[in-house]
């Protein structure tokens, strides 16, 4: 039986104890490819069959700082550091990604990808690119190779987003973001990190209007 979700795992069902029953040696045989299948795609983090079931959402999103003084966390320097609490169980395989933007509601955010590593290091510009004070905000999440992404856990919590801001001189101003996986390549995909289709296809050419 599948040990997560539905129809996880291959199972030889009423089809295996028939050939069995007919031959032994084929009905051992196919047994050993089935467990064999469906070992490789656990050690992979995939399914046998369909999708595997999400992992459980991250717990806390963590910054290194000062504690946030009405909503705004001040980072001591340009160097972002944060970590993931995510105290569930897990497979081995589990990639764990966040997200950059500067609007709380992360219409094109700028994806990060963790593997599996639950902690990160990050530049950020203190200023954009005319010199004016550049707010930033953070959310990460988890998923497995074979899986959707589970839904993202804003720095802040449910309190709300959590405003972060660097200390420094530096200006660049962001390009606009590209996405990640096989999301949308215009960036506006946030949340989806691997992605959650197995193909994208190419963007096809712009039609012109006479």
């Amino acid at each position: 039986m599948a040990q997560r979700g539905v129809n996880e795992q291959l199972e030889g069902g009423r089809e295996l104890s028939f050939i069995a029953q007919k031959d032994a040696y084929a009905g051992s045989l196919l047994g050993r490819i089935i467990e064999a299948v469906n070992t490789l795609a656990k050690n992979a983090g995939v399914a046998a069959v369909g999708k595997v079931s999400p992992p459980h959402p991250i717990d806390t999103v963590n910054v290194s700082g000062p504690a946030p003084v009405n909503g705004v966390l001040t980072c001591p320097s340009e160097i972002l550091h944060w970590t993931m609490e995510h105290n569930q169980a897990v497979a081995k395989g589990v990639q764990y990604i966040s997200e950059i933007d500067t609007t709380p509601a992360f219409t094109a955010p700028h994806v990060i990808d963790h593997g599996c590593s639950r902690s990160a290091f990050l530049h950020l510009p203190a200023k954009d690119g005319s010199g004016n004070p550049q707010v930033y905000f953070l959310r990460s999440y988890a998923q497995y190779a074979g899986s959707n992404p589970t839904k993202p856990t804003v720095y802040g919590g449910l309190g709300g987003s959590i405003k972060i801001k660097m200390t420094g001189n530096s200006q660049t101003s962001l390009l606009t973001s590209k996405g990640s996986g096989t999301a949308s390549p215009t960036g506006t995909q946030g949340g989806h990190g691997l992605g959650v289709v197995l193909d994208r296809p190419a963007p096809g050419p712009k039609r012109q209007i006479l």
